[in-house]
């Protein structure tokens, strides 16, 4: 089974931190489409004050805690051990895909919730809501193991594999310029 984060980007490589945005965005999107369908279709008799203030509570306390844990090298919900165990690319670092984001992952996230909207089942609408969560806490927690270790993370280098990880080093950034091309101070 595919993994929904992957994207339409046939044997092209992706950055690891761009799939878990753009998967979390999409996912986010269609939760609040599902909501947004289920307060047209159920009037705000669904979405009442106190427990959408309860549930963006939850998901900040829990994109905190799902971030600290996911930056730790614990086995099977640490990421930082994933990142350590990646692989050197040969040669130059690859162009990213063209298209990282898929139109086809966003439709799978969206008529789902979409249809919980419709039924007015809004409190399922948070079981995505905790994946996009988690999905932001691995973005956040690759983008930091990048910049301390100076490598860009990709996904889709082993074509057996296409989850294992490989890096390629940061590209360093230009030399920044002044009005009359000297040097800076």
């Amino acid at each position: 089974m595919s993994d929904p984060r992957a994207g339409d980007t046939g044997d092209a490589m992706v950055r690891y931190v761009h799939t878990e945005l753009t998967a979390a965005l999409a996912l986010l999107a269609g939760t609040g489409m599902g909501a947004a369908v289920a307060v047209g279709v159920h009037d705000t008799s669904v979405l009442r004050a106190g427990p959408v203030g309860k549930v963006a509570v939850f998901a900040v306390v829990f994109l905190t805690l799902v971030t600290l844990v996911r930056g730790t090298r614990l086995k099977w919900v640490g990421e930082v051990a994933n990142f350590e165990d990646a692989v050197p690319l040969s040669g130059p670092e690859p162009a990213p895909a063209r298209r990282p984001f898929g139109l086809g992952r966003l439709l799978l996230f969206l008529l789902p919730n979409l249809v919980v909207g419709v039924l007015g089942f809004t409190w399922v609408l948070v079981v995505p809501l905790v994946m996009a969560l988690d999905w932001l806490a691995k973005a956040a927690v690759g983008a930091r193991w990048e910049r301390g270790h100076g490598r860009l993370l990709w996904l889709g280098h082993d074509k057996e594999e296409p989850s294992r990880l490989s890096y390629s080093p940061l590209s360093p950034l230009p030399p920044t310029r002044t009005a009359t091309d000297a040097p800076p101070a």
